[in-house]
C-alpha cells in the first residue's frame, strides 16, 4: 500500500493498468478480471517495474487516462500539484492541457473549488457530461459583444488567478479572429490593456467602471503553494521525524492566506503531538485594545452534519470566540508569555469545556512571538489521542515549531496589511470615478459613496444626513439618506431616503452637526447620547458609532455621516476614523457639486423664464403689425433711397420701419425667399424695439446702415458678385448690426467685466451680442423670416449673417483689410471664390456703418456731434464708475477736439477703405468725393482751432 500511497492514485486504477501491462507483454488471451488479477499475482510483478512501463509507454497511460480517469482523480491529482500548475511551462507531467489557444479561458482556485463542490454531488461520469454542456467552452474573440461582456465580469474576478497554459503544438494559430492570450503566466492585466489596444471600438461608459477596476489590477501575487496530505505527514511522523518537522515547516512556510495559515498551523500542531483539539488565538484589533481572536473553523458545519448536530464539533470551533487578554487561561498566557500546562480535568471550568465541547484531560497552551519576540497569539492544544498527558518533549516540540508559525503569521499578517491598504486605495479611486461619472443626482451620488463605505469599512450600516442650516439655532435635516446592510438584522440593502424637514432626537448626530467634532464611541449603549429608542424602534442593536461632520469646498458642515458596527465585532480604531474622513471629503464633494449643479439647472430654468417673459415683452404686438398692414407703404424713388447723398434724418420711425418694408418687397427678396410679409412686419417692430435710446447706435443709425448697403446693391457692380441669399444677408445683417447696443463699446465691457464680457470674451463682445440677440428675435414665434428656406440655404443664410455682423467690428477690420487692399492694388480678385467674397462682404459691411462720413457737411456735422456725445457718455461712467482716465475720443474735457479726432478717424478708416472700392467698382467714387470734402471741411475747423488756441495761449503770456 505504500507504493500504491506514492503514486497518488486508487488501488483499482492500478489494478487495471496492471491488467493491460500484463496483456500487452505476456500475450495473454482474453481472460475475465479474476483471472488476470490471478495472473497477475502469479506474476508478481513489481510496482517499480510497473512504474518503468508506464514511463515508457506514456501515450498509452495518457490515452488510458483519459478515457477511463474519474473526476474526483482529476481533482486530486490538481490539489496535489497546485504550484507545480502555476509555475511550470506546458506539459510538465505528460498530460495534454485542458485548454487550447483557442479555447483558452481564466483558471482560477475559486473556480476549482466550486468544480470540486459540485464533483462531491453527482457521480464521476454524470458530472461529466453534464459539464461538458453546462459549461462549453467558447474561444475568444475581438468582437464588441465578447469586450463588452468581458469588462463586465473584471470586478467578479478572483485576485489571485493564472491562465490556463496552452501546450506549443497549439500555439501556431494562423487564425488571426482568435486571440492566442499569454503563453505564460504572465500579468493578465497586461494581456487585457493589450486586447484593449487591439479592438476596434471603446466600451459604453456603463462599463468605464469595471475598466477602472481592471486597471488597478495589483501586481503582487501570492508564491506558489505545496501541499502534503495528512496521510503523508503521518506516515513521515512513523519513518522519519526530522524530514516531519521539516515538512510541517514547508507547509505554513510559502502561505500567506492568514486564514488557510491558521487551519495548517492547526492541523500541523494537532499531528505533531497526537492531540484531539488545537486552536489558534490571534491578537487583533486597534492598539492598546487588542482582542484574542479564534476564527471559526473552515469545516465545522461539514464536520457537525457528519455527527447529526450532537457532537465533534464544538461552539468555540463553529462560531469562532474573542477573549481579552488576561481573560481565562489563554488570556493569561497572551498576557504573561508562559506556557500553561493543565493536567488535572478539575482546573478546567465546566463552561470551557462546554464551549470546547470536549471533556478535558490536560490542556497545554503556548504563547507564539514574531522575528520582534512580541506575542502574536496563543496555541491551545487540548487531550492527546492516546489518553497520556502532555510532556515537555511535547511542549518543546510545539514550541520550536511555533517559532516558524509565528514568523510564517506575521508575514500574512502584512500581506494581509498590504491587501487592505490596496483595496482601501482601488476604492478611494473608484469613489472619485463614481463623483465624477454622477454629478447631477444627489440621491444617486450619496448612494453610491454610503455603498463604497460600507463596503470597504465593512460596517453594518451607514447613514448620511443633510443640514438645512447649520447656522439655526436647532439642527434640521433636508434629507436622511440610510443604506443597511444585507447581511446583518435582516435588512435590505435598498437605501431610505427621507426628505423634508427631518429633526433627529439623536444626541451624537446633533453634537457633531454642530461642533464639528468627530465622534467614535465603542459602547454606544453606555453612551448618554445615543437613544436606546432609536434601537428599539428599528429593531437594529448598535454597538459602535464612528460619526464625522461633511463639509463643503468651504469647509462649512453640510451634512452628518455615520456608520455602525463593524462586521468582525470590533469598535472603529484609528484606521477606520482616517479612511471614513477620506469617505467625507469625498461625500462633501459629491454633495457640494452636486448641490451647484441644481442651483446652475434651478437658474438656468430662471434664465428661459425670464427669457420667455421679455421676449413676449419685447416683440411687437399684434396691434402695431395691424396698423402696419394697412398702411400705405413709400415709394422707394420718392424717398432717394437708392442714393448715396441720402438724408439720415428724413424719416421718422414709422416711416423707416415702412421704408424698409417696401425696401425688401422691391427687391423681390419676400417672393424670392416665401418670406411671409406678416412675419417681415413683425421683424422689422420687433428690431426696432430692441435698439436702445442711446446718442448714435440706435435704430435710426441701423436703417442708415441698411439704406447705404441698398445703395450700393442698385448702384454698383458688387450686386453681380453676391448671390440673392448674400444679398438678403447684408441688408438684414446691416438692419441687426447694433442690435441692443448701450452707447459703449467693446473695450468698456472688457474694462467692467459686464457680464457681456463674461458671456462672449473680450473679442467683438458687442458683435457677438448683436448677432445672438439677432438669433433670438429670428427664434421668436412668428419672426423666422428665413423660415421657408431650404435647410442648406438656411444654414448659408445664417452664416453670411454671422459674418457680416462681426465684420462691424473695427478691431477685426483692421486685421483683414491689408488682405483686400493687396488683392485690389495687384488685380488678383477672383470674387467668385469663397475667400476673396467673404473678404469683399466685410469692406462692404464696415464701407456702409462708416458711411455717414460720406454724406453731405450738414448731416456728417450733426451725426460726428451724436457720435461724440455717446462716446463722452462712456467717458463720464469710466471716470465716475470705472475710476479710470478716459482717452482723448472719449473725454468730455477735450471736445472742441473734435475736427482732430475726426481728420484722424477718416485718414485711418474711410479715406484707405473707399479708396480700394473705387478699385473694385468706379460707382463708389461718389462716397470717396464725399469722404474728401468732408475731410477738407474737418481740416479748415481743426486749423480754426489751432489758430484760436496759439492767440489764446499768446494772450495769457501777455498778461503774464
Amino acid at each position: 500500500m505504500s507504493a500504491y500511497r506514492c503514486l497518488d492514485v486508487p488501488v483499482h486504477f492500478l489494478r487495471t493498468a496492471w491488467t493491460g501491462l500484463l496483456w500487452l507483454v505476456y500475450g495473454t488471451e482474453e481472460e475475465d478480471e479474476e483471472e488476470t488479477v490471478n495472473s497477475m499475482s502469479a506474476t508478481s510483478p513489481t510496482p517499480k517495474q510497473v512504474e518503468v512501463w508506464l514511463q515508457e509507454n506514456q501515450e498509452w497511460f495518457e490515452d488510458y487516462f483519459l478515457k477511463n480517469g474519474s473526476k474526483k482523480l482529476v481533482q486530486r491529482w490538481i490539489e496535489s500539484h497546485k504550484g507545480e500548475m502555476i509555475g511550470s511551462g506546458p506539459n510538465n507531467f505528460g498530460l495534454k492541457p485542458a485548454l487550447s489557444p483557442s479555447t483558452q479561458r481564466r483558471v482560477t482556485y475559486a473556480q476549482l473549488s466550486n468544480s470540486k463542490s459540485r464533483t462531491n454531488s453527482q457521480s464521476d461520469e454524470k458530472t461529466d457530461n453534464n459539464n461538458e454542456e453546462a459549461n462549453p467552452i467558447r474561444p475568444r474573440s475581438g468582437s464588441r459583444q465578447y469586450l463588452r461582456q468581458d469588462f463586465a465580469k473584471a470586478r467578479s474576478r478572483t485576485l489571485f488567478n493564472t491562465w490556463a497554459s496552452p501546450s506549443p503544438a497549439c500555439t501556431d494559430n494562423d487564425d488571426p479572429d482568435q486571440d492566442s492570450g499569454p503563453t505564460s503566466p504572465r500579468d493578465p492585466s497586461n494581456c487585457r490593456r493589450g486586447q484593449l489596444r487591439r479592438a476596434s471600438t471603446v466600451p459604453p461608459e456603463r462599463h468605464s467602471i469595471s475598466m477602472l477596476s481592471l486597471l488597478l489590477e495589483p501586481k503582487v501575487r501570492l508564491p506558489h503553494r505545496t501541499s502534503i496530505t495528512n496521510e503523508a505527514k503521518l506516515e513521515l511522523r512513523s519513518t522519519d521525524e526530522r524530514q516531519f518537522f521539516l515538512a510541517l515547516v514547508k507547509d505554513i512556510s510559502q502561505d500567506l492566506n492568514l486564514d488557510s495559515l491558521r487551519e495548517k498551523i492547526s492541523t500541523n500542531v494537532g499531528i505533531l503531538v497526537n492531540s484531539e483539539r488545537t486552536s489558534l488565538f490571534l491578537l487583533e484589533g486597534p492598539k492598546g485594545r487588542e482582542m484574542l481572536v479564534s476564527k471559526p473553523h473552515r469545516f465545522a458545519s461539514e464536520i457537525r452534519e457528519s455527527n447529526n448536530g450532537s457532537k465533534g464539533i464544538s461552539q468555540w470551533q463553529e462560531r469562532g470566540v474573542m477573549l481579552s487578554p488576561g481573560e481565562g487561561f489563554v488570556g493569561r498566557v497572551a498576557e504573561t508569555g508562559q506556557t500553561l500546562r493543565i493536567e488535572s480535568p478539575g482546573e478546567v471550568p465546566k463552561d470551557v469545556e462546554t464551549l470546547i465541547g470536549l471533556q478535558v484531560r490536560s490542556v497545554l497552551c503556548l504563547p507564539i512571538r514574531n522575528s520582534d519576540d512580541d506575542i502574536i497569539g496563543v496555541c491551545q492544544v487540548t487531550n492527546k489521542v492516546s489518553g497520556s498527558r502532555f510532556t515537555e518533549h511535547d511542549e518543546k516540540l510545539i514550541e520550536t515549531y511555533l517559532t516558524f508559525c509565528g514568523i510564517g503569521i506575521n508575514n500574512a499578517q502584512l500581506f494581509d496589511t498590504y491587501m487592505k491598504e490596496y483595496d482601501r486605495n482601488r476604492k478611494l479611486l473608484e469613489v472619485a470615478h463614481d463623483l465624477f461619472e454622477e454629478q447631477t443626482c444627489l440621491d444617486n451620488v450619496v448612494q453610491k459613496i454610503m455603498q463604497r463605505a460600507q463596503s470597504l469599512l465593512k460596517c453594518e450600516r451607514c447613514s448620511v444626513m443633510l443640514v438645512k442650516d447649520p447656522t439655526a439655532e436647532t439642527i434640521t435635516f433636508s434629507k436622511v439618506f440610510d443604506l443597511p446592510s444585507t447581511l446583518h438584522n435582516g435588512h435590505s440593502n435598498n437605501p431610505v431616503c427621507c426628505t423634508g424637514d427631518v429633526k433627529l432626537s439623536n444626541g451624537i448626530i446633533e453634537h457633531v452637526a454642530s461642533t464639528g467634532d468627530t465622534l467614535n464611541i465603542y459602547d454606544a449603549q453606555n453612551d448618554p447620547r445615543f437613544d436606546k429608542e432609536l434601537d428599539k424602534a428599528t429593531g437594529f442593536h448598535t454597538r459602535s458609532i464612528l460619526c464625522m461632520p461633511v463639509r463643503d469646498n468651504k469647509y462649512q458642515i453640510i451634512g452628518v455621516a455615520q456608520i455602525l458596527n463593524r462586521t468582525d465585532g470590533f469598535p472603529f480604531d484609528e484606521n477606520d476614523e482616517q479612511l471614513f474622513e477620506a469617505f467625507t471629503i469625498f461625500c462633501g464633494l459629491g454633495i457640494n457639486n452636486t448641490l451647484m449643479y441644481n442651483e446652475v439647472e434651478k437658474a438656468m430654468a430662471r434664465q428661459k423664464v425670464a427669457l420667455e417673459v421679455l421676449s413676449y415683452h419685447a416683440c411687437s404686438t399684434s396691434q402695431e403689425v395691424d396698423v402696419l398692414k394697412i398702411s400705405r407703404l413709400p415709394q422707394i424713388q420718392a424717398l432717394g433711397m437708392t442714393r448715396f447723398d441720402f438724408d439720415d434724418f428724413k424719416l421718422d420711425a414709422d416711416e423707416m420701419v415702412k421704408a424698409s418694408l417696401r425696401l425688401y418687397m422691391d427687391l423681390g427678396l419676400l417672393q424670392k425667399f416665401k418670406i411671409d410679409p406678416e412675419a417681415m412686419t413683425r421683424f422689422l417692430l420687433t428690431v426696432r424695439k430692441n435698439y436702445r435710446p442711446v446718442a448714435y447706435h440706435n435704430f435710426r443709425h441701423a436703417f442708415n446702415v441698411q439704406q447705404a448697403m441698398f445703395a450700393v446693391l442698385q448702384n454698383t457692380s458688387v450686386v453681380h458678385y453676391l448671390t440673392e441669399p448674400e444679398q438678403l444677408s447684408l441688408l438684414v445683417g446691416c438692419l441687426c448690426h447694433d442690435l441692443d447696443h448701450r452707447g459703449t463699446n467693446n473695450a468698456f465691457q472688457e474694462k467692467s467685466q459686464s457680464p457681456l464680457s463674461q458671456l462672449y470674451g473680450s473679442k467683438a463682445t458687442m458683435e457677438y451680442h448683436h448677432f445672438n440677440h439677432t438669433v433670438m428675435i429670428l427664434s421668436s414665434q412668428g419672426h423666422n423670416i428665413f423660415g421657408n428656406m431650404p435647410a442648406e440655404q438656411y444654414s448659408e443664410v445664417m452664416n453670411v449673417l454671422k459674418h457680416a455682423i462681426l465684420a462691424t467690428d473695427l478691431a477685426l477690420h483692421f486685421k483683414v483689410r491689408s488682405q483686400f487692399f493687396d488683392l485690389v492694388r495687384g488685380g488678383r480678385q477672383n470674387w467668385r471664390t469663397s475667400q476673396h467674397k467673404e473678404l469683399l462682404r466685410g469692406m462692404l459691411m464696415t464701407a456702409c456703418d462708416v458711411a455717414a462720413s460720406t454724406k453731405p457737411w450738414r448731416i456728417q456735422h450733426k451725426i460726428a456731434e451724436l457720435v461724440t456725445s455717446e462716446f463722452f457718455d462712456q467717458g463720464d461712467k469710466e471716470r465716475n464708475e470705472l475710476k479710470i482716465e478716459p482717452t482723448t475720443m472719449f473725454d468730455r474735457n477735450r471736445k472742441d477736439e473734435l475736427p482732430q479726432m475726426q481728420l484722424g478717424f477718416i485718414d485711418g478708416v474711410c479715406l484707405p477703405l473707399y479708396e480700394s472700392l473705387v478699385k473694385v467698382s468706379p460707382m463708389f467714387t461718389t462716397m470717396l468725393e464725399g469722404v474728401r470734402s468732408n475731410r477738407k471741411r474737418w481740416n479748415e475747423l481743426n486749423e480754426q482751432r489751432k489758430r484760436k488756441k496759439s492767440t489764446s495761449e499768446i494772450s495769457k503770456l501777455n498778461i503774464c
